[in-house]
This record gives structure tokens, sequence and C-alpha cells, in this order.
């Protein structure tokens, strides 16, 4: 063989060899990278999952409360005739006939099991654009729910054994299996005096009234804030440690209502308010009421009722009444705590609702007459001239600047809450409720009733 010959051989061994080892090379990196690929869509699969059953129990949560909002407003039908029955009668009669039904329409509904069940919560599922989810009926899930007639409650509820599934295709990419904790809840008939329908002003940091003269009529609650809080124009108010409460500067107020409620002071300075009337006695709850002189301007206050202050001068009575309505006032400022966004009926062609109603995360200011209820994780300040029906919450603090009639209705309240049940209960500004009973409803004289 000629030695040019045997070096063509040599030659094209070497290239197969090195083709070989090409091939060999390109084949690991493509099994390395599919197994880095599984990897990733395993780890996003697993979040994703994890993600859905979080998804899955707060809206089956949400189904079973508007379920008992729902059984809820037909008893208030019955309870609305029935005048003149005392709290205690309804929370023994009312409260074991509400769990009946609740949980006959509970039954109706997640009572079933296996294939059943999950096909009801299948539609809570979250959509993914990589592929589809859904909760497994082979064995299928089961809702466990028990309840203690005896003491009227339900103790615990949730459903068991939920294969929610991850499917790419026709294949299980993977699963997860959970329970949906939906919490015991309660239910209590409340005191008439324990709403908001006859409260006109509600602020969680405190009230701040000035300007000429203004009139009040409804109940009205001040909450209190902290010194790092405070603002240089409220300083001339005089309040002090407690901040916030109830403060009047130079100005002429009367004030009629069932209740003045405060966790702070009342700081009268330069003022001359009238609390309550002969006719139509009121009841004031707080720290104290301090008497501020303020030259030239004379202060003097009367109060036509009974004073319960915490500060020893009189005998703190009935502290049953203010324990509950500041417990359910805290409750209500942590909901309105969590708006995120601004609504106002008034810009809302589709609303077709006889009154205003303003849910919003942004300072509020009224410049002119407003009727229906306004609910603001800020402040509101209402400029001298207004007329206000209705109700005012406010997260912060609310501003009145004189020559103001502000009055509380409860027909108002009434009636927008009962617009809103009529109404679809997904309405929503940027995944966030636009219904005002959503914040004052455990409030009202339709009762308590909370999942917790």
């Amino acid at each position: 063989m000629r030695p040019q010959h045997k070096q063509a051989i040599v030659a094209l061994f070497l290239l197969g060899i090195m083709a070989m080892t090409v091939v060999f090379i390109y084949a690991g990196t493509v099994n390395i990278s599919k197994l880095l690929m599984k990897k990733r869509t395993g780890v996003r699969v697993d979040n994703t999952l994890t993600e859905a059953a979080e998804v899955l129990e707060t809206s089956v949560t949400d189904d079973f409360q508007h379920i008992s909002d729902d059984v809820y407003s037909l008893m208030l039908l019955k309870v609305r005739s029935e005048e003149g029955e005392s709290v205690e009668a309804l929370n023994t009669g009312k409260k074991s006939a509400f769990y009946k039904q609740y949980i006959e329409r509970i039954d109706s509904v997640y009572g079933v099991s296996g294939n059943s069940l999950a096909a009801v919560l299948n539609p809570f599922l979250p959509e993914d654009e990589n592929g589809r989810m859904r909760v497994s009926g082979d064995p299928g899930p089961e809702m466990v729910l028990e309840y203690d007639e005896a003491e009227c409650k339900i103790t615990s509820c949730y459903i068991k054994d939920v294969v929610i599934q991850y499917l790419i295709g026709d294949a299980v990419a993977g699963e997860k299996t959970v329970t949906l904790n939906i919490g015991s809840s309660d239910v209590a008939f409340i005191d008439e005096s324990l709403n908001f329908y006859d409260y006109s002003l509600v602020s969680m940091k405190g009230i701040y009234i000035t300007g000429p003269t203004s009139s009040f009529v409804g109940s009205m609650y001040a909450g209190t804030h902290e010194f790092e809080e405070g603002r240089e124009a409220e300083v001339n108010y005089g309040e002090k440690d407690p901040y916030g409460g109830i403060n009047f500067l130079t100005t002429q107020a009367a004030v009629f209502g069932d209740s003045i409620i405060t966790t702070g002071d009342i700081n009268i300075k330069g003022a001359f308010v009238v609390f309550g009337s002969e006719d139509d006695k009121i009841s004031i709850y707080a720290n104290t009421i301090n008497d501020i002189e303020n030259y030239p301007s004379k202060t003097e206050f009367t109060v036509n009722g009974d004073s319960f202050l915490r500060d020893g001068s009189t005998e703190f009575t009935d502290e049953e009444h203010y324990d509950e309505m500041i417990k359910l006032i805290n409750g209500t400022s942590e909901m309105i705590s969590g708006i995120s966004s601004h609504y106002s009926s008034d810009e809302d062609r589709s609303y077709s609702g006889k009154y205003s109603k303003i849910i919003s995360n942004e300072d509020i200011t009224l410049t002119s007459d407003f009727s229906g209820v306004i609910i603001t994780s800020k402040n509101v300040i209402i400029e001298s001239g207004c007329n206000i029906e209705g109700l005012i919450i406010a997260g912060d603090r609310i501003y009145v600047y004189g020559n103001n009639n502000i009055v509380s209705n409860r027909e108002i309240v009434r009636a927008m809450v009962e617009e809103e049940s009529a109404a679809p209960s997904d309405a929503t500004v940027s995944g966030n409720s636009i219904r005002v009973s959503d914040y004052i409803k455990d409030l009202s004289d339709r009762g308590v009733m909370i999942l917790q």
C-alpha cells in the first residue's frame, strides 16, 4: 500500500472519531438541556400549584361568605317584622334557624364528594398560559363540617383531599394535595344602636371642627393617632396626649345624636358647643372633656344627657356598649385600610343609584352639597358651606370648616346596602370591591356573620 493511501486511511479514521465525539458531546448537551428544562418546568409547576391552592381556598371561603350573606338577607326580612323582640331572644331563636338554613345551603352545593365536588371546585382555579389545572375526581375531595348544636356554632369546616393537577396537553406534569380551611363561623344579632346607620361622621384618627357655625345630627366617632403623626394645622386645636379625638376651635356648634364616642379627648377651645337637647338626650364616651380658654373667644359647652369619662370625673357606666362599638369600628378600620383604588359613582356612567358613593384610597374634599356614603382610607375635608346627608368614614381624619349642616340618614345607607344586594356581587375597580356593604355590613342591624 502506498504511503499516501495509508495517510488517507488514517485521516479518515481520525475524522470518524472526531465526528463520533461531536455526536456524543451534542447528545450529552441535549440531554443536559432537557434535564435543566424539565427541572425548571417542575419548579414552575410546583409554584403555580401552590398559588392555585391559595386562590382556591380564598375563593371558596368567599363563596361561603356570600351564601351566609344571602341567608342573612332573607332572615332580615323576618327579623324586621318582629319588632319589639329583644336581642337576647334573637340570638337564641334566630341563631339556630340561621345555622339550619346556612348548613342546608352549604350542603346542597359542597355536600357532594368525589368527582361531583371536584366539578364544583374547578371553576375557582386560576388560568395558566402554559397549561391548565383541574381538581382530580379520583377519588376526589370531601367536605367536613362540624356543628355544635348545643353551642349553636360551627366549630370546624374544611375540604380535605383536594388534589390539584397541572396538565400540559393531556399529560399530568405535577400535582399537589391540599386541605381548604374554610374556618369556623359565628353569627350574632346586635343591638340596634350598635351600627353605622345612625352615624354621620366616623374618623379613625380624629375630627377637627372650626369656622363660624356648624350643626351635626347623628352619632359621631373619633379615634386617636400617634404624636409623630401630628400636623402643624392641628396644634391650634389644643389637643394633647392622647392626640386626635374630637376638637372644636373658635366655632359655634350643635351636636345631636344617640352617642358621641372617642377613644381620646373632646377638646373645646374658644368655642360654644351644645351636645344633645332637652328632648333628645345624648351619651358621651371619652377620656375627658377639655375646656380650653382662647382669648378673646370664650369657651362654653353644655351636655344634655350623660357623660361617661375615663378621667374619673364621672362614672364610666354602660361600658359594654362602648367596648362593643370600639370592637366593631376597629374591624372596619382594618377593612378600609386595604382600599387601594378610587371609585366615585358620580364618575360611573353605569351607576343608576339614587345616592352618591365614594370608596377611595385618596383624600376626599367636599366643596358642595353631598348625599350618600363616603368611605376612604385617607382624610375627608369638608369645606365651608356644605350640606351633607348620609355617612362619612375616614381612615385618617375629618376636617370640618364651618357653616355646615351634617346629618346622618339611615334610609340613605339602608337604601344603598339593599341596592347593592340586588346588583352583581363582582363589581370591582382594579380588583377592589366598590360595595359600601362590604365595609359596613358587620355594623348594620343585620348582625354579624364572620368566617374566622
